[in-house]
């Protein structure tokens, strides 16, 4: 349902002309409200649905007891950014999925309570001083990498940060739309890390501009790599050399962290796109077309409702007037004469069955031409190979670590997507705070 605001606006449109964020955060009245649905269940199954099994009774127990300060250090103890947490977390899929209220009306909203908590209330970070407990060095300043900072921090470590960009924050300053997180919530946290003695060094490629080798002829006791997933994906197809042919990062990147003139600049002859993609982040780059003023096409090749977007970021994205051209294929990008780009696309059949779940395609004998100014690949991204330095890896790059994030190499742990793959912020925050745990025991074992 589209909601009507006075004036005869639409609250799709009202979204569209203001770049915020799409929900605010809840009242004092309102948490405690939706925390006092909280049951306190001993066994905790909010918890089991948790990736970073972060201790949601104690959190919301601790807040309704009046000791707001202590449940947003439970929430840090579990995910080191509750302010970024409540906001971008899948609750519905994971802590809320598991609530046993979901079995009689609707689940707690932990994200809400969580997103409160961590914008209401403070847990400053005292500044490190000599005698340090140890020098470690991380490299990437993704969700990972400043998780690990954080709780390093906290015990009195000595850290430098070495990011290949201009910009620290990863993919929370790239890749995800501002109406869903906000860059000044990120660099909020960032700044609080660097007043408490972090280094942060900007264009600091490794592999590129520094080796491994010289962090520890430099003095470091370990390092921790989260460099994240940085290549691009792209579809095999005829034309994707083209000029017009972008990947969701490049797009996002401008969207998040270009000024206006260089983004008009760069968009002034870009009036309609076609994403070609059915997951979340092909609905932040359609969802962000429109907030600027673009036409948007989201082609996928199965039907939308086997796309692996949340339902709530398909609903919003159909709101939000963009088009959705479900069973098509893309084969061929060809750039026209005055510019525009055609994108070919075979038509597809779906076909379910129990061995196929999310169903068999089969392209059909019909084609269908979709006509656009940009084609943004919005189909994930891999992993750049740092086999270079010594570390094992998989096949598709990833770096291979144990169970406490150590590499194969002494002293080197990883995290997040770059061991991983892609997967979810809170993923990659806990690899981060698992690594540090690891760091701060070799540390200490060595004092």
């Amino acid at each position: 349902m589209i909601i009507k605001h006075s004036g005869g606006r639409t609250m799709a449109e009202e979204i569209l002309r203001h770049d915020v964020e799409d929900e605010t955060t809840l009242t004092y009245e309102e948490a405690v409200a939706e925390a006092k649905r909280c049951l306190q269940c001993k066994h905790k199954p909010c918890v089991d649905g948790c990736v970073a099994h972060m201790n949601i009774p104690e959190m919301i127990k601790k807040f309704l007891e009046g000791e707001g300060d202590e449940a947003r250090a439970v929430a840090i103890s579990g995910n080191a950014f509750p302010q970024i947490c409540g906001r971008v977390c899948y609750q519905e899929i994971q802590c809320e999925l598991k609530c046993v209220r979901n079995k009689v009306n609707q689940p707690v909203k932990i994200g809400k309570i969580e997103r409160f908590i961590g914008d209401t209330y403070k847990n400053p970070i005292p500044k490190i001083s000599e005698p340090y407990l140890g020098k470690v060095a991380v490299i990437g300043s993704g969700p990972a990498g400043l998780a690990v900072v954080r709780d390093l921090i906290q015990e009195n470590v000595k850290v430098d940060v070495f990011e290949k960009k201009n910009y620290f924050g990863g993919v929370l300053r790239y890749g995800i739309p501002q109406f869903r997180l906000p860059n000044e919530i990120v660099l909020k946290q960032i700044e609080e890390l660097e007043n408490a003695g972090a280094t942060f060094n900007r264009d600091q490629n490794l592999s590129k501009t520094f080796k491994l080798a010289d962090l520890f002829e430099r003095g470091y006791d370990a390092v921790f790599i989260g460099v994240g997933a940085s290549a691009d994906n792209y579809l095999d197809i005829q034309g994707k050399t083209s000029p017009k042919v972008v990947s969701w990062k490049k797009f996002m990147e401008i969207v998040n962290l270009y000024d206006e003139p260089m983004k008009h600049t760069l968009f002034c002859d870009v009036t309609t796109i076609t994403c070609i993609g059915g997951g979340n982040v092909a609905m932040d780059v359609v969802r962000s077309a429109r907030r600027l003023g673009m036409q948007a096409h989201l082609v996928y090749r199965r039907t939308v409702d086997r796309m692996p977007a949340r339902i709530e970021e398909v609903q919003e994205a159909h709101e939000e007037g963009v088009i959705f051209h479900p069973l098509r294929d893309p084969f061929l990008v060809n750039q026209r004469e005055d510019g525009k780009i055609e994108l070919n696309c075979v038509v597809t059949e779906l076909f379910v069955d129990e061995q196929n779940p999310r169903g068999l395609i089969k392209n059909t004998q019909e084609n269908e031409t979709l006509l656009c100014d940009m084609v943004v690949m919005a189909i994930g991204s891999s992993v750049r190979s740092l086999h270079e330095e010594g570390l094992e890896t998989d096949e598709y790059h990833r770096i291979l670590v144990d169970e406490t994030q150590k590499t194969s190499l002494d002293s080197v742990y990883a995290g997040g997507d770059a061991v991983t793959g892609s997967l979810t912020v809170i993923h990659a925050l806990k690899t981060g705070k698992n690594a540090a745990r690891s760091i701060l025991d070799q540390l200490r074992q060595t004092k």
